[in-house]
């Protein structure tokens, strides 16, 4: 498996980047917009997601709420060591003393700038440096959100879950431009010329729950043949009726659940997802990414214009 997708001997092929993310919250105990029940599940979460894509060449990126990288950062270290990526999540309303109420999308420019740079600065005490990769809870941003960032040099992210239509978490991405691009300082919908990669989550934006959700490829939606297929089928057509557009995949997960049991349903789906990117093979060199190796990537082809 560790060849099949990173190697492809003698075929013609096309390249597909590929990301495995993680959320990684705070307690639910701690954190009113929800999180794992417990620090264990949390970490056995963690540590299964990221030795279970491990074993197989792939070096996942996690999105740390700074409580969390706290808790776990003697084991976060070390997996940081072996090319796990650790970025920044924020959830205003599970940070600290909780003395925020809101979403971040919800707070103006300063605010989020508060905000965010806090929880990078609570970061950077952990682990001794600043993150470059960000999400903000339930994808929550405005029209400041991407300018924000850039102040604050982050370089990457995954901000968007295009199709997504939530005004209540200031999370509204009706129209979203589906494919790794430069994010605009004008429009959060569209490619721009920020020097910030933005690496939309992969979703079906023509389907939605009930809740204003698309279908997103999130592990822990369904069974891989049933829901995760079609979304990324989808996908695949969308990048082949776009040649000039960069051909990635951005799933994710929470550490909710237990990836160190096999018989655990989300691990059971995370396995589907990594053998059905073996399939892939006859078409695409598939290339499994971090955030911030896929901006490198990205870089070689697309300047940021300024």
């Amino acid at each position: 498996m560790r060849s099949a997708l990173t190697t492809i001997d003698g075929m013609a092929t096309t390249e597909l980047y590929v990301a495995f993310t993680m959320d990684c919250e705070r307690i639910a105990a701690e954190s009113p917009p929800g999180g794992p029940e417990s620090w264990e599940t949390s970490e056995r979460a963690i540590s299964g997601f990221c030795d279970t894509l491990l074993d197989q060449g792939i070096t996942p990126s996690l999105f740390l709420t700074p409580e969390c990288g706290n808790q776990h950062r003697r084991l976060l270290r070390k997996i940081s060591r072996k090319g796990v990526e650790l970025g920044l999540h924020v959830h205003p309303q599970s940070l600290g003393d909780h003395r925020y109420g809101r979403y971040l999308g919800q707070y103006d420019r300063e605010a989020q700038r508060s905000i965010i740079g806090g929880a990078a600065e609570s970061f950077r005490r952990t682990f001794g440096r600043r993150p470059g990769s960000f999400r903000p809870g339930n994808f929550s941003a405005n029209e400041e959100t991407f300018s924000v960032l850039v102040e604050l040099d982050f370089r990457q992210g995954s901000v968007s879950d295009p199709g997504r239509n939530c005004p209540q978490f200031a999370a509204s991405w009706r129209g979203s431009h589906p494919l790794p691009h430069w994010a605009s300082a004008e429009d959060r919908l569209i490619p721009g010329n920020l020097p910030f990669l933005e690496v939309p989550l992969t979703t079906d934006p023509s389907r939605l729950h009930g809740n204003g959700f698309p279908y997103e490829l999130r592990v822990e939606s369904g069974n891989f043949d049933d829901y995760h297929r079609g979304i990324i089928e989808g996908a695949l057509r969308h990048i082949r009726r776009n040649p000039g557009a960069f051909p990635a995949l951005c799933l994710f997960t929470h550490n909710y659940f237990d990836y160190r049991d096999p018989g655990c349903q989300q691990a059971i789906t995370l396995a589907n997802i990594i053998d059905y990117l073996d399939t892939l093979r006859r078409d695409h060199e598939v290339r499994p990414v971090t955030l911030e190796s896929m901006r490198q990537r990205f870089v070689e082809l697309h300047r940021p214009q300024r």
